[in-house]
């Protein structure tokens, strides 16, 4: 747990949730997550609980460690309860999975490896997306099989991700604006 201070009195929340390994099954997993997610974490953050105008969710690449990151800005939630927000999101993950038909999960797994097509890249998400890959230690046809891997995960496999992240396997990361609540978080300086 980081506190930095902006200055603000608004309560900002980062959460960064890295995958356990750095095996590219474990990445396009992340990415699947993400992907099945991000609509569903601001609809339900931002739009049903009204948390606060600053609500997203994505994967990241930083130095080449693959994760989930959610971030919740709110004018008047605390950011204990803005963890808890977001705990009681990725716990329902597996809800979230099981609610897709077979036509909408295949349909959301070959739409997310399209997007590594690399004669369908820009040149300069293809260079950051070769170097992040570079930098976790993966071959240079890194695309093609990112692509694959997305392809090949079946929902039981999905169902194990989600509970690596909610077990946090590869450990969570938070950045606050406002001390850590307690439980088992260590604060970092």
């Amino acid at each position: 747990w980081k506190t930095v201070d902006t200055g603000s009195s608004e309560h900002a929340l980062l959460l960064f949730c890295p995958t356990a390994t750095q095996e590219i099954t474990d990445e396009a997993a992340w990415r699947l997550l993400a992907h099945l997610s991000q609509t569903a974490f601001y609809q339900r953050l931002r739009v049903e609980l009204q948390l606060g105008y600053a609500v997203f969710s994505g994967l990241r690449q930083m130095n080449g460690q693959t994760g989930l990151l959610f971030g919740v800005q709110s004018p008047t939630v605390a950011v204990g309860e803005l963890l808890g927000h977001i705990e009681h999101f990725l716990s329902g993950m597996t809800e979230l999975i099981s609610g897709l038909d077979d036509h909408s999960w295949l349909a959301q797994r070959q739409a997310l490896a399209d997007q590594f097509d690399i004669d369908a890249l820009p040149s300069v998400q293809a260079a950051e997306l070769l170097w992040q890959a570079k930098l976790a230690g993966h071959s240079s046809d890194y695309l093609s099989q990112l692509g694959e891997t997305i392809l090949s995960i079946d929902r039981a496999e999905l169902f194990a991700a989600a509970q690596r992240l909610n077990n946090a396997a590869g450990g969570w990361r938070c950045i606050a604006n406002t001390p850590c609540p307690g439980g088992l978080w260590q604060v970092a300086k």
